[in-house]
């Protein structure tokens, strides 16, 4: 972000917020806050972990139209201790990782067997190429996935952490088959910390190549330092740091039911796949004293590192209070925004999603701005740099052929 934009903004709310400096010793990563935690023993049984007691007429009554597919531990520990991992109807959480019985307690017995799919099989998840071999013989996994969003009208959102071998494999296999099964799919894609090893970033540039290289890929890529150290309040005022802004994200974005769709088509409408969120969460009109400053209060924490003036499209979902129906129309907030932008990028289109209106006292507003077309030439390369002593190390050791990691770059290049 230049410091031109993050200069903008006139009246912000980060004054009555702590500081990044101040907060850094408190940041809520969620992950490390409960690994340090005495780990509680479960006793599971795998069998009754997949197993579906109830009759067809109990399951016709609790399909859900929307799912939520969680791919990994870190974003699973995270979303557990949101909302959604007790949702009953409208919302079909799915948490998959290795092992049903790591997932069973990751959640503390907060997840009951029909938001659960372990691969739960015998093989190493340190790398994508362990476990992809797996994935292409195990058909009964995604028969298993597939079974559990039966009635699925809005789509799917995956959040999926790419740097371990679960994800960095799974993530580009299950956007292949939600294309066959003709279900709707948008993944938010977890990258990893400048600080985490080059296993992590070799396994994200992987996935993200196999993505992009997949006709119906549509990504939302988010870093985890830009995560682990954001710095908001929620709609009560209520200060939100560090990673749990995640639950957030994803509530909102599951809250409008047609926003995997809707963000889908503009994706293939205009060829772009990847996308970055600039997001401001909270955001008291009165303290802001504008629309406009509260766009550009998202510049101070955007959730990826990438260049805003090579954008192309956006799309905008926005939720606030009813009582701005009027004076904060859908067709205002388009013009507001694409006034904004205007000497910020060169967009060829500006996409309002209708506004989600909600019913309160507040004069809080949450932004989401899903900008893309940006080139992913720097990001990428900065990533292969970190991930050079993986892949160097696996195809020495044979796991993997220099000409297929040739094909592969090669593939996202044309498609991607």
């Amino acid at each position: 972000m230049s410091s031109e934009d993050e200069g903008t903004g006139g009246t912000s709310e980060e004054a009555v917020l702590p500081s990044e400096e101040e907060t850094t010793e408190g940041e809520a990563d969620l992950n490390d806050v409960v690994e340090n935690k005495e780990a509680k023993t479960v006793e599971i049984d795998v069998a009754k972990i997949e197993a579906v007691p109830e009759t067809q007429e109990t399951k016709r009554q609790t399909f859900a139209r929307q799912a939520l597919v969680c791919v990994g531990e870190y974003p699973a520990k995270i979303l557990v201790k949101g909302q959604l991992a007790r949702s009953k109807q409208e919302v079909q959480p799915v948490f998959i990782d290795k092992s049903s019985a790591e997932v069973v307690n990751w959640g503390n017995n907060a997840l009951d067997a029909e938001k659960i799919t372990g691969l739960d099989a015998n093989v190493d998840t340190q790398f994508w190429y362990q476990v992809s071999p797996c994935l292409a013989e195990n058909q009964a996994f995604f028969d298993r996935v597939r079974s559990k969003l039966e009635g699925n009208e809005f789509g799917v959102l995956t959040v999926s952490s790419l740097w371990d071998g679960i994800g960095s494999a799974l993530s580009p296999a299950l956007i292949s088959k939600f294309k066959e099964w003709n279900i709707s799919a948008v993944t938010l894609a977890l990258c990893p910390s400048r600080l985490q090893p080059s296993a992590a970033h070799f396994n994200t540039l992987s996935s993200v190549m196999k993505c992009l290289a997949t006709e119906s890929a549509v990504l939302i890529l988010v870093g985890r330092d830009q995560l682990n150290k954001y710095v908001g309040v929620d709609r009560t005022g209520s200060v939100i740091v560090g990673n749990t802004v995640l639950n957030s994200l994803v509530q909102m974005m599951l809250e409008k039911e047609s926003f995997v769709k809707e963000f889908s088509e503009v994706s293939r409408s205009f060829g772009v796949k990847a996308f970055a969120i600039l997001a401001a969460t909270g955001a008291s009109l009165k303290v802001y004293g504008s629309l406009e400053n509260i766009l550009s209060s998202t510049t101070f924490r955007p959730l990826l590192a990438f260049d805003v003036p090579d954008a192309s499209i956006l799309y905008v979902l926005v939720r606030l209070p009813s009582l701005f129906r009027e004076e904060l129309s859908r067709d205002k907030i388009e013009l507001i925004i694409a006034d904004w932008f205007k000497n910020k990028a060169a967009l060829k289109s500006v996409y309002v999603a209708e506004p989600l209106y909600v019913e309160d006292v507040t004069d809080r507003i949450d932004l989401l701005l899903f900008v893309g077309g940006f080139s992913l030439t720097g990001i990428l390369a900065l990533m292969k740099k970190k991930a050079e002593a993986a892949k160097t190390q696996a195809i020495k050791q044979g796991s993997l052929k220099e000409e297929e990691w040739k094909e592969l770059s090669r593939a996202w290049h044309e498609r991607g």
